[in-house]
């Protein structure tokens, strides 16, 4: 019983402390954002927009995020993009949340031109525009993001904003697929079945498939039972071997 009590005094106190100790560190990240510190700045504007150890507030949200972006920070000027995309403590309002998103795309903010491509292709918010969605997908892709490598990928295979280029595309599809993108991973198993934009390579096919199979995708299931009848039985437990081994690029 006593030790229990002084357990229980121990976690009190630690408590304490930790409240106190983290209310000297909130004034002082408040102290270094009035001073017009930008890191300071976001900081507190994503604690606000969280609610990481401070109660959620999105009009301080907008305030801190605001003033770092008007400093030129990127992230700040991508986040306040996504405040007012979505209506979060403010009316939502596309045309300032595209405007904040070009900011921060052409200071080579990666979410930004993700999100800029698929604002286009999707006509989202946007008319549909598929030479911008390229654009901005292409950028993003040349920075490593599976995402746009495999949105990009598509545009090259259906001809979307750019020239058709089947090669193109699988140079995309397989930059993706390694990093364990199910969307990439298939349409790298699509063109290796069908022989689009490289040889036609069965059992190639058989590993990206069963690899995007095992992340939910039902229509590689599909492909998978295809090719279980045109495979020999040693092709098939060799690409299934290869698709247990296989583990994820992350870039």
């Amino acid at each position: 019983m006593h030790s229990k009590k002084w357990l229980s005094s121990i976690l009190v106190v630690a408590l304490t402390i930790s409240h106190v100790v983290w209310a000297e560190q909130l004034d002082g990240l408040i102290k270094r954002a009035e001073r017009g510190d930008a890191s300071a700045q976001l900081d507190l504007g994503n604690r606000y927009a969280s609610g990481n150890e401070v109660p959620p507030d999105y009009h301080k949200a907008e305030k801190w995020l605001r003033a770092a972006a008007n400093h030129g920070n990127r992230q700040a000027q991508y986040q306040l993009g996504m405040l007012y995309m979505h209506g979060e403590g403010m009316p939502a309002d596309i045309n300032e949340a595209t405007n904040w998103f070009l900011k921060a795309a052409h200071q080579g903010d990666l979410p930004a031109q993700l999100t800029l491509g698929l604002m286009y292709a999707n006509g989202d918010g946007l008319p549909k525009h598929y030479q911008e969605a390229y654009r901005w997908f292409h950028k993003a892709a040349q920075q490593g993001h599976p995402v746009a490598q495999a949105d990009l990928g598509l545009m090259y295979i259906r001809g979307e904003g750019v020239a058709k280029n089947p090669m193109e595309a699988v140079k995309w599809f397989r930059s993706s697929a390694q990093q364990g993108n199910a969307i990439a991973q298939h349409h790298l198993g699509l063109c290796y079945y069908e022989g689009e934009g490289i040889d036609k390579d069965e059992q190639e096919a058989y590993v990206w498939f069963a690899l995007a199979a095992a992340q939910g995708d039902r229509d590689a299931h599909a492909f998978i039972y295809q090719l279980e009848t045109e495979l020999t039985a040693e092709q098939i437990a060799v690409a299934q071997k290869r698709a247990a081994a296989w583990s994820p690029n992350k870039k």
